[in-house]
């Protein structure tokens, strides 16, 4: 089998590339981001789009960025039509929004080449409405930056897939509940670099509450709901602290002014992956109340350094863990976020036994990206 992988960006795609290359089945791998060690004959970069992209990646405010990532896509759409499929490939794959001239040209090369949806996230109609609905309430007025186009270019493309590659059972369960047939679902869930994530020692774990949260501030992750939780947390234990790494997206921007003068919160921005894997083991436990995601990296990460996990279903976190090996706590839910952290406060065995358990669910090599591969394969 040799998989041709194609997106707008890489995202997480370079690591998958690598390990299809490594497992000896990669046809090859189109994306406007830099080649990240992939031999030249099986990589091409997306001139057009990069270059088009290229005045929004640094000088641009984040929200603009965002918008014109999507609105970007004809770019994409023209360069991939003006491609020849290698003459090995069997499997195209691509991530939501990126499959439509990718899967025009498997149609119409007249060969039996499957063609697989990538889900980043929930179903479309599902992250939009989550999304959008925690918009109106805590940043009114804000309109998500993905266009009404771009929504049913997604819905199209989940139509015409063989496959759609999931990363969760929630995002599995969100396909099926609009519509897409269990069969045409496969679970496989991404992975973490164990050469940069690795399990702690006890003596890391420190003697106050140190709670931890990483990726983009934003509505949909639920950071609103957490720091609710952390603000009540924190007259009950004045020596707790929470630190957010992390670029503060614009649905979240007002909600910042409001919440960065709580005392011991403490917002880090976005790290060097070596140094979010010492600032993890530092930690107490880690925290992510999403309301919609596809599968939190972060996730992976944090089991993998053995802390404890308070995180939602929605999280992608019960593809994994259940109520005995984490704190699984409903959305949107800010005095179940605070009741979790007040049981590990109150209790520093079970922070050590919680987190030797995320790490047995974790498993090891069993979760890096070269088992994702494996897996898909």
């Amino acid at each position: 089998m040799k998989v041709l992988i194609s997106g707008m960006a890489s995202w997480h795609m370079d690591k998958t590339a690598a390990s299809f290359e490594k497992l000896g089945c990669l046809s090859g791998m189109w994306v406007s981001s830099k080649n990240r060690g992939l031999p030249l004959g099986k990589y091409k970069r997306i001139w057009p789009y990069h270059l088009g992209m290229k005045p929004f990646y640094h000088a641009a405010p984040a929200y603009l960025e965002e918008e014109m990532r999507w609105r970007s896509l004809w770019l994409y759409d023209c360069w991939v039509r003006r491609q020849e499929l290698p003459a090995d490939v069997d499997v195209v794959q691509c991530p939501m929004g990126s499959c439509t001239p990718v899967f025009d040209l498997a149609e119409a090369s007249g060969r039996t080449i499957l063609k697989v949806f990538e889900a980043m996230n929930g179903h479309p109609t599902t992250q939009r409405g989550y999304w959008q609905r925690e918009a109106d309430i805590y940043s009114p007025g804000f309109r998500i930056p993905v266009g009404e186009k771009v929504w049913s270019r997604m819905n199209r493309e989940i139509h015409r897939a063989d496959c759609v590659l999931c990363p969760s059972t929630y995002v599995m369960e969100s396909m099926v509940a609009n519509g897409v047939s269990p069969e045409k679902c496969l679970l496989n869930h991404f992975g973490a670099d164990t050469s940069l994530f690795f399990k702690r020692k006890k003596e890391d774990i420190p003697s106050f509450p140190k709670f931890i949260i990483t990726g983009s501030l934003t509505v949909r992750k639920g950071h609103q709901y957490l720091f609710l939780a952390f603000q009540k947390l924190v007259e009950r234990y004045p020596d707790a602290e929470l630190h957010v790494y992390g670029g503060i997206r614009p649905d979240f921007r007002l909600l910042w002014e409001k919440w960065k003068t709580c005392p011991h919160l403490y917002h880090h921005g976005s790290v060097a992956q070596q140094e979010l894997a010492r600032q993890l083991g530092s930690c107490t436990a880690f925290i992510l109340p999403s309301l919609e995601e596809g599968f939190a990296r972060s996730l992976l990460e944090a089991m993998a350094v053995g802390l404890p996990i308070i995180a939602t279903h929605e999280s992608g976190a019960t593809t994994l863990l259940d109520d005995r090996s984490a704190r699984i706590i409903p959305a949107a839910d800010a005095e179940a976020i605070y009741w979790a952290m007040r049981e590990l406060c109150d209790n520093p065995a079970l922070v050590h036994s919680l987190g030797e358990q995320a790490y047995a669910a974790f498993g090891g090599s069993e979760n890096t990206w070269e088992a994702l591969r494996r897996a898909s394969c």
